[in-house]
């Protein structure tokens, strides 16, 4: 084994830093995505509860059933 160089260590030492923050990144993102997920899917819930509430039984019935469609 050779002795390294600075640059070689560097390059070594940045290769790896970018990596992780890929992987940083990608867990943050995929995070954030679930959040939305879910707020969106508590505000759908919600939203046909108070349908349901007044009385829209069959409105309240399509927004649930019908959330894979829309997008």
């Amino acid at each position: 084994m050779g002795i390294m160089t600075a640059i070689e260590l560097r390059e070594t030492t940045w290769d790896f830093t970018c990596k992780t923050c890929v992987v940083i990144r990608n867990i943050l993102l995929g995070m954030w995505i679930g959040i939305i997920a879910f707020g969106e899917s508590a505000g759908r819930a919600r939203a046909a509860a108070e349908l349901s509430r007044n009385g829209f039984h069959e409105q309240a019935r399509n927004l649930m059933i019908d959330q894979g469609r829309i997008k």
